[in-house]
């Protein structure tokens, strides 16, 4: 595979993952616990990119910061959610989307690269 599909295909993942990562977080916004057992909450992540050699990305999925804050319940006690934001998420989305077309693009384009170099006639 050609360094430009790899680069490509990296990026295509890591734009997948931040979509997978950021529908988790809007699917359990509304989640909670009790604050006297907040282990087992759901909190927030993101999705952190870093370049590798060669070309591409890598991606890993870590904890928000603060990943949960505390606030009222329905009941009328305290609470442990998720610290997500649907605006940031919204935006996360959307880069995201935007970030997996473009990478797209560009193994179309390498593809009608490769195309009309094999009709080349001499």
């Amino acid at each position: 595979m050609s360094s430009v599909l790899s680069i490509a295909l990296s990026g295509l993942q890591a734009a997948a993952r931040r979509i997978v990562v950021s529908a988790g977080n809007v699917a359990n916004a509304t989640t909670s616990r009790p604050v006297s057992a907040p282990d087992g909450a759901f909190g927030a992540r993101r999705v952190v990119a870093q370049s590798i050699g060669g070309g591409g990305v890598s991606t890993r999925v870590v904890a928000k910061s603060p990943a949960t804050v505390v606030a009222p319940d329905l009941a009328g006690g305290l609470a442990v959610f998720p610290n997500v934001s649907l605006v940031e998420e919204a935006v996360e989305q959307s880069r995201a989307l935007a970030s997996y077309r473009a990478n797209a693009a560009v193994i179309r384009v390498q593809q009608e690269l490769d195309d009309a170099l094999l009709d080349i006639e001499a």
